[in-house]
């Protein structure tokens, strides 16, 4: 059971009997390349510990991750001949195609922007054709590959099928996921939302009836509830309301504490939107909080200009420079992206023959 329980928090993977090809598709589970517990006291039962689970939960980065993968998982990774200028005729199966159960060439790229976003890195699973090149790959979530601390060795899951593990390439993104340098920010959007969501389950009092008389100190709890419900009551029916002479009302509100939560809750958007890689505006920055939480934040290029420039272009490189690899295309060989469709103009139409005004995608300022 010990053993057990360590593998889990280390996110090993337990031996499993799969009758076909495990679902790779799906998000991984249970572990990170660093996990962090959120409790402030060292030694106490932690509270919660920051994982691939509950990460995504924090939805200025679940949105930054959708903004990533919309930009990269379509764009075509082509194969170009040594030193040309022209992609070659007869392009790779994996370029357009992905033969594993339940795989799309593009949830293969959107999963492996999201193995990047989180991790830092990347594993592809692949399968070879008869001259010993890359035939076909696929990602490999976290939960289901390992790697020696001494060697650096990467063994991946039996459960993948055998002809996925003839060999594995290594997407490096070149720096710490979110997971990583993120962590601190999830831990204070989580410690945020739970405290948010207590003060929603247990408000603080709008109105308060202060007893004057130092006779009445001695109330007890049903005489204290008697008097709230009778004073409730009559204000349900009348917007006067009468009370005696030992009786203070004090209407405090509550729009000051919740001001305070989308305050903080702004405030933290724009370290989540700097870890995500996305603009601020992006995760709707200065949209809660009034006067005292709003935050404004604009890049000259525009939004999406700076999404792409600063944030999506990592991801595309990172998976251009990996697949042109001589492990995956042969020696001389360069893999390059089609950023066609990010470049071109945008439509006024979404008919698909309908021509444009020239207006670019990436919006001037």
């Amino acid at each position: 059971m010990a053993n057990a329980f360590v593998s889990w928090l280390l996110g090993k993977p337990s031996a499993s009997v799969s009758a076909g090809a495990p679902a790779l598709a799906a998000p991984g589970s249970g572990s990170s390349l660093a996990q962090a517990i959120v409790g402030d006291i060292i030694g106490h039962l932690p509270t919660e510990a920051i994982t691939r689970d509950n990460a995504p939960r924090v939805p200025e980065l679940k949105r930054a991750l959708k903004a990533h993968q919309a930009l990269v998982a379509p764009i075509r990774f082509e194969q170009w001949k040594p030193g040309g200028d022209a992609p070659i005729p007869a392009q790779p199966y994996w370029v357009a195609s992905c033969a594993y159960p339940g795989m799309s060439r593009y949830i293969a790229y959107k999963k492996l922007v999201e193995e990047l976003f989180w991790e830092g890195f990347g594993v592809l699973a692949c399968r070879l054709d008869v001259n010993g090149n890359v035939w076909d790959w696929v990602p490999v979530p976290r939960h289901m590959w390992t790697m020696d601390n001494q060697t650096q060795a990467i063994t991946l899951h039996e459960a993948i099928p055998a002809e996925y593990r003839m060999r594995i390439v290594v997407v490096p993104l070149g720096a710490n996921g979110v997971m990583v340098d993120g962590v601190d920010s999830i831990r204070q959007a989580r410690k945020l939302e739970a405290a948010r969501q207590s003060r929603l389950d247990t408000p603080p009092a709008a109105t308060e009836l202060h007893v004057t008389d130092p006779a009445y100190n001695g109330m007890t709890k049903p005489e204290m509830e008697t008097l709230a419900t009778n004073y409730s009551e009559v204000r349900k029916t009348t917007s006067v309301s009468v009370t005696p002479s030992f009786i203070e009302v004090k209407e405090r509100g509550i729009s000051g504490q919740l001001d305070l939560f989308e305050s903080a809750k702004n405030s933290l958007r724009l370290e989540l939107a700097m870890h995500g890689g996305v603009p601020a505006s992006f995760v709707e920055g200065g949209k809660e909080g009034g006067a005292n939480g709003e935050m404004n934040y604009q890049g000259k290029g525009g939004p999406t200009a700076e999404l792409w420039t600063f944030g999506s272009a990592e991801y595309a490189r990172a998976i251009a420079a990996a697949l042109s690899g001589d492990d995956v295309v042969g020696p001389g060989a360069e893999v390059r992206a089609d950023l066609s469709h990010i470049s071109a103009p945008a439509p006024t139409s979404i008919d698909p023959e309908a021509g444009d005004t020239g207006n670019p995608t990436t919006e001037e300022n």
